[in-house]
């Protein structure tokens, strides 16, 4: 597809594709690591794990700031989009600062699947890509199966709902718009 048939809706689908692969795949890593930590090792701190996290932050700032650079024109759902991520950011290290302040760890994860199925599916509506919303779905029962399981059960439950609603929705966004530039 050439330039000037690449419609915003096409280009703000582009960029979604970015963070949801770059989260997805971090904290699949992150979930996975910890998991393989805790379950085969004998190191006492498998949590540290998460620190893969800072990769996203940094990486999201920096990708954020030169995509703002490079925008010409400003449409509302750039905006829309751009404010979900920053508020999705605040909620997801708030909820980690109360989970860590009342040490509530071994409860954390049903709540942040839930988020990321309900993040996916809004973003599923605004980029109007089904997939997304459907993955989200999925995520659900991902969720009301994890508060059934114990913790370290449920970092293979987070690392299934990321794999679902972000890594593979992520990759065939991707897909869609090499697709489309060939």
């Amino acid at each position: 597809m050439n330039q000037e048939n690449f419609s915003a809706q096409d280009s703000l689908s582009v960029i979604q594709s970015f963070y949801l692969l770059l989260w997805g795949w971090l904290v699949f890593a992150a979930a996975i690591l910890n998991f393989c930590l805790f379950k085969f090792t004998n190191f006492s701190q498998p949590y540290l794990a998460w620190n893969l996290m800072w990769i996203g932050v940094i990486a999201s700032i920096v990708k954020g700031i030169r995509d703002g650079r490079n925008i010409s024109v400003k449409t509302y759902m750039d905006d829309t989009m751009k404010y979900f991520g920053i508020s999705q950011g605040i909620m997801y290290a708030g909820l980690a600062f109360i989970f860590g302040y009342y040490n509530l760890w071994e409860r954390a994860f049903p709540f942040y699947i839930l988020l990321y199925s309900v993040a996916c599916f809004f973003m599923g509506c605004m980029l109007q890509f089904r997939l997304l919303k459907w993955t989200a779905l999925l995520c659900i029962p991902i969720m009301v199966s994890s508060v059934f399981f114990s913790f370290q059960w449920q970092l293979l439950h987070i690392a299934l709902a990321v794999l679902i609603s972000y890594i593979i929705p992520g990759h065939l966004l991707s897909l869609k718009e090499k697709h489309q530039n060939t």
